[in-house]
């Protein structure tokens, strides 16, 4: 069996075609694909109505459309990079500045919106093909997503909170929450419950020598969820001109990876930690992201019947 995963795409709509794209063109003759979570992104760009033309702020750019053509290209351009774009008018895009329940309400449409595309776009291009995609949200994502991830039909299969036969032999267990982080996101709880939630999922493991660990959250101190150390007002850490780094994953996810011992682990979550490394008998990879740039992180692995028989960084 060979494995391609991916993890983290926050919204970037270049980086999540191209996926679909290498799955259903089989580029690296994979049996299944996986994503470990974090699907949707966080922040709004207004584009106002200037009478005939279009402007908004893109990372301190100002741009300006004249065209239907270039609005679309605006569009995309802000798609591109996991930010979500709104047509308004400047008193209209003022106001929600100064409303935060209207903004809030506005990003989870917009989320539900891309997320239900993009799940349109796996039914579409990969509906039919012989490589079965299994994804879980991650601790970023809003629960408004699950319904669309649960959908009748779907070919993404959401595979959150259960355990799944992968092959006759073979199985997954997936789980998207994480530890707790700075950010007070959806998705996360203290290490012992998130112990508890790991822990009632692989006591359903036939094997967990034959099982793929699928969690959002790398375990701690594992090389895999080093990350900046931020300060009380959640700003990096600087020492002697440089950003003090340290591990954030989860001690709960080590615990039971090593208890446990599974075939594979798979992780997402620190964007900036991409690689593998060992934990006991466990391989343990976190293809790290760039999606906002347009790069599409990845990893192959082969699964053989007396284990991992090898694993390859791939991107594009």
């Amino acid at each position: 069996m060979r494995i391609y995963l991916a993890s983290d795409f926050h919204a970037a709509e270049t980086a999540w075609r191209k996926f679909l794209n290498a799955i259903r063109l089989n580029v690296y003759k994979a049996d299944v694909a996986l994503v470990a979570g974090d699907l949707t992104g966080k922040a709004i760009v207004p584009i106002v109505r200037n009478g005939a033309s279009y402007e908004a702020e893109l990372f301190g750019v100002h741009r300006r459309a004249g065209s239907d053509e270039e609005l679309a290209a605006l569009e995309r351009d802000i798609a591109d990079v996991g930010f979500y774009s709104f047509v308004s008018t400047a008193e209209e895009a003022d106001r929600l500045v100064g409303d935060s329940e209207a903004r809030g309400a506005l990003l989870h449409d917009l989320m539900n919106e891309r997320v239900g595309r993009w799940m349109d776009l796996a039914d579409e291009r990969l509906g039919g093909g012989s490589v079965p995609l299994y994804l879980i949200p991650g601790n970023d994502d809003d629960f408004g997503i699950d319904p669309i991830l649960n959908r009748d039909g779907a070919f993404a299969q959401n595979a959150d909170g259960r355990v799944s036969d992968l092959a006759e032999d073979v199985q997954l267990l997936a789980s998207g929450w994480s530890n707790i982080t700075p950010w007070a996101t959806p998705r996360e709880e203290p290490e012992d419950a998130l112990e508890s939630r790991l822990e009632a999922l692989a006591e359903q493991v036939r094997d967990p020598r034959r099982a793929i660990f699928m969690i959002h959250v790398p375990p701690h101190d594992s090389g895999l969820d080093t990350a900046p150390i931020l300060d009380e007002n959640l700003r990096p850490t600087i020492s002697a001109g440089d950003v003090l780094r340290g591990p954030v994953g989860s001690l709960a996810v080590r615990r039971i990876i090593e208890r446990f011992e599974p075939l594979l682990g798979v992780h997402g979550h620190i964007h900036e930690s991409g690689g593998e490394r060992r934990i006991g008998r466990t391989l343990c990879i976190n293809p790290g992201s760039e999606a906002n740039h347009g790069i599409l992180r990845g990893y192959l692995v082969d699964v053989g019947p007396d284990g991992i028989e090898r694993a390859m960084r791939v991107e594009g």
